[in-house]
């Protein structure tokens, strides 16, 4: 329940306190005391869920290290869910005391006020602060007059008559410390305080009710009066949020881009799209700087029921052209953009930019471009009303995008009206072009829907990449067979021996030792050795006769092991006849001591040039199970280049997940998705839900298509992420 306030006016204040000063220390102590006690059993009903949450994205994540990550972090809320609740309410009571410290309330937040601060700016350590802000706005959002309440009477304890305690502040700060304080850092505790964000109004919404009740039994200001109230919009899309110094830095960089004209005026050399020049920006009619066109400033109720129209009016989708196909310019130009307030004026500005900005992309593909270019005025009256939205990536909003985001990563470039993703990406900008209208709960529906459809393509392939992965392996063993085989021949072959000892090491017995190899029976491969060492001593000479009855003794066994190994290969009747009978001259002939006939051996070649790696396929079928095998053709060497280097550590930094874009010339670029790495020799095993065949790829044939162009590690940074950052280093180049 949320405490109401008296909005009675009675002066002076001081009458109607009935907490004497000297009752004020004891009952401030006794107030954070409760607090602690209360913000300590909220956290203990809520770890219960956190760990169930935990365990359901580690039972769904598409990779092992996410899921290792989720059942880990799991893990340690579980081994300290008895210490995190009183580890909590000690870091309250520590905030709290410092709170009332002389000179806490002028401690200078971090300011980014020019871009060449980005320098200096830990990107991990700013999503971590803005978690945590993030909790605070949460909070500030749904309990502002609660807050209000509590943090005035706070203040007025602590001897502070006209301060408004930080209430929220201290909650998400001191929940940010225990999680610290059992050990958790980095990624873990950047997880947990945005799964901490999404239920903090529900866990410590009640206790901060609950502190307002107990001030009020102590007698605190009974009849506090609040001079400003927020409306119902306001309460659904909280203002308050675009005072965080995050935000606020973030919007104040962006709107040095787009309001400064010598920025515009550097477009062309700092790498802005075209849309951007002075030029353009006057042929489009959009004023420089914003909120300058002298006319009174539009309510921005009206603003909003413009948008609207212009939102259900929304043109079929088409590729927009930057500088033309930005209908936020367009609005901008319009009687009421022109009469907005600076405030608003800037925000249009900056979201215009901004999709400028993902129109110019190259890494999006068109079609995407156009299904994005319909979500304009829905993110515009976004970021209207919350200015959180352009520095907290948890904003609903701006989950869709990136949502929008991993899903274009495997529509492809060419994708269409019939690709089932598209259809149902298109089915969602529907969504919100129809029915969004304030309320961001209708992105937080869609996410939601969205990743469930993505989770399910991903399921797809994974189970397509289960059935494909045996054979996989069964090549994958071949080929370490006859790496092997080609070891144990390399010896013999390299002595002179009879052309058709040769041959017969070559072709059959080179087959039979990687028919061993793949069966793993080591007897079997040992016997096929000791088979070559003794073929090859009983045709070389004999020194006397004694020695040649020896190996007329040996001669009948040697020739049955020949026999059945011919026999276990299948070998052609015609094929064995040749065998037998060439083995049989030779060995006639050093039974007799004649000379033998002139024995060889492999040639040896000049040194030459490796050949140009040549990429080689074919296909495998198993019952259902289609592979596409491709590999550098035998005796193809890899090229030393710096290139090749660079494609080679490409190659090495895959992880499972990654999208990976294939040339083909007749059906057109082929997008699939790395879904597991062999563990022997590395083989890259690709699927793709929309493709009934899936890929295997040996690590040095991808990276000569890497250092060829033929396949390209597609980017998979959120479109809007991109926008911002190319924003920011246009921004600073200028």
């Amino acid at each position: 329940m949320a405490v109401s306030v008296d909005n009675v006016i009675r002066f002076p204040e001081g009458s109607r306190l009935s907490t004497a000063d000297s009752d004020r220390p004891q009952t401030l102590a006794k107030a954070r005391s409760f607090m602690a006690h209360k913000l300590g059993e909220a956290l203990a009903l809520l770890l219960p869920r956190l760990e169930e949450e935990l365990l359901a994205s580690g039972d769904i994540a598409s990779g092992r290290a996410q899921r290792e990550f989720c059942y880990g972090t799991r893990e340690t809320i579980h081994e300290h869910a008895q210490r995190l609740p009183s580890l909590l309410a000690t870091r309250w009571l520590d905030l709290a005391e410092q709170r009332m410290q002389p000179g806490a309330r002028t401690r200078p937040a971090r300011v980014i006020s020019e871009p060449e601060d980005l320098q200096l700016v830990d990107f991990g350590a700013m999503d971590h602060e803005l978690a945590v802000t993030a909790i605070s706005g949460r909070l500030r959002s749904a309990c502002d007059e609660s807050l209000f309440g509590a943090g005035r009477r706070l203040g007025f304890l602590s001897g502070e008559s006209d301060a408004n305690w930080p209430v929220e502040d201290l909650i998400a700060q001191s929940v940010d410390k225990a999680f610290a304080g059992v050990g958790l850092s980095g990624m873990a505790q950047l997880e947990l305080l945005r799964a901490i964000e999404r239920h903090a109004s529900e866990v410590f919404g009640p206790a901060i009710d609950d502190l307002n009740v107990f001030l009020l039994g102590c007698g605190v200001l009974p009849k506090l009066r609040r001079s400003y109230f927020a409306s119902a919009a306001d309460k659904k899309h909280p203002i308050a949020d675009e005072n965080s110094s995050e935000a606020t830095d973030l919007f104040a960089l962006l709107q040095k881009l787009v309001a400064s004209p010598p920025v515009a005026a550097a477009a062309t050399v700092a790498g802005l799209p075209d849309a951007l020049t002075p030029r353009a920006l006057a042929a489009t009619g959009m004023p420089l700087p914003a909120g300058t066109s002298g006319r009174m400033a539009v309510a921005i109720d009206d603003v909003m029921a413009t948008l609207q129209t212009l939102q259900w009016a929304a043109p079929a989708p088409v590729v927009p052209d930057p500088g033309k196909g930005n209908v936020l310019r367009d609005f901008r130009a319009s009687d009421t953009g022109q009469s907005l307030d600076e405030l608003h004026a800037v925000t249009v500005d900056i979201v215009a930019t901004l999709f400028d900005f993902i129109f110019d992309d190259a890494a999006v593909a068109d079609p995407i471009k156009a299904l994005v270019a319909r979500l304009q005025i829905p993110v515009l009256k976004v970021a209207l009303l919350d200015k959180s939205f352009f520095s907290s990536k948890a904003h609903p909003a701006r989950r869709l995008l990136n949502g929008i985001s991993r899903a274009a990563v495997r529509c492809g470039p060419t994708a269409g009206h019939d690709d089932p993703l598209y259809a149902r990406l298109a089915q969602l900008v529907d969504r919100v072009q129809s029915e969004f209208r304030q309320d961001t709960g209708l992105f937080d529906l869609l996410c939601v829907e969205l990743d469930g459809f993505l989770d399910g393509q991903e399921a797809t392939a994974d189970a397509r990449a289960v059935e494909a992965a045996p054979l996989v392996a069964e090549q994958e063993l071949r080929d370490l067979a006859a790496l092997a085989a080609e070891q144990v021949l390399a010896g013999w072959l390299a002595k002179p021996l009879p052309a058709v000892l040769i041959d017969l090491l070559h072709n059959e017995w080179r087959s039979l030792l990687i028919r061993h190899y793949v069966n793993g029976d080591d007897s079997a491969w040992g016997v096929a050795k000791t088979t070559i060492a003794d073929l090859v001593a009983s045709v070389q000479p004999q020194p006397d006769a004694i020695s040649r009855k020896r190996l007329a003794v040996r001669l009948p066994a040697l020739v049955r092991r020949i026999y059945d190994d011919l026999d276990c290969l299948q070998v052609a009747e015609a094929r064995r006849l040749v065998l037998v009978d060439s083995l049989f001259t030779l060995h006639a002939a050093v039974l007799r001591g004649t000379v033998l006939p002139a024995a060889s051996a492999l040639p040896a070649l000049p040194k030459a040039e490796p050949a140009s790696p040549q990429i080689s396929s074919e296909h495998i079928a198993s019952g259902d199970t289609s592979l596409e095998r491709i590999f550098l053709s035998p005796g193809c060497l890899p090229a030393n280049s710096a290139g090749s280097e660079q494609a080679r550590s490409l190659v090495a930094g895959l992880q499972r997940g990654d999208w990976i874009e294939f040339a083909n010339a007749g059906a057109g670029p082929m997008r699939y998705r790395l879904s597991w790495i062999s563990p022997q020799r590395g083989i890259l095993l690709l699927t793709n839900p929309q493709s009934p065949q899936a890929l295997s790829v040996s690590p040095d044939a991808l990276a000569v298509q890497f250092e060829r162009g033929e396949a390209a590690l597609v980017a998979v940074e959120p479109i809007f992420e991109r926008a911002v950052k190319r924003a920011l280093a246009a921004l600073k180049a200028a």
